[in-house]
């Protein structure tokens, strides 16, 4: 009989053991999910600088080339996104995250004009096309450049 409780204190030792080990661990698994979950955030901050930057360089080549210069370009719109859109001479980007509200904003040498950019609601792949509008050689100051989801 001395031996089967032997056996059931060798059980209930390790029992506590496993216990006290996955309560010493569960801080650190906490905090590593949290990271996880921020450097998300951040890499979506990042595309939606990347894509905003991208969109202004393209704004600002086409509309130096002028006339009927015009470009398709694939963008990468990340989660987190709430709006995208055009004010006057910038792209700017509207994100919710656990931190707050950020908005990310790429400027032009051009005049922007956008459309169907309220159609980008979510994340994914939309294709742009930027084209000139008007010709920066006749007025400088109201040369165009236009933006338009397809």
């Amino acid at each position: 009989m001395g031996n089967g409780c032997a056996r059931g204190q060798m059980s209930t030792e390790i029992l506590i053991l496993v216990g006290m080990a996955l309560f010493l661990l569960m801080p650190v698994l906490l905090y590593a999910y949290g990271r996880a979950n921020v450097s998300g955030e951040d890499l979506s901050v990042q595309k939606a600088e990347f894509a905003a930057h991208r969109l202004a360089s393209l704004a600002d080549s086409v509309g130096y080339l002028g006339g009927g210069a015009k470009v398709i370009d694939e963008i990468e719109v990340p989660p987190y996104v709430k709006s995208v859109r055009v004010n006057g001479r910038d792209i700017v980007i509207d994100m919710d995250s656990a931190s707050g509200k950020k908005q990310i904003v790429a400027g032009s040498a051009f005049n922007l004009t956008s459309t169907g950019f309220e159609r980008i609601t979510k994340s994914g792949t939309y294709f742009i096309e930027v084209s000139a509008l008007s010709a920066m050689r006749a007025a400088p100051d109201s040369a165009q450049v236009g933006l338009s989801v397809q």
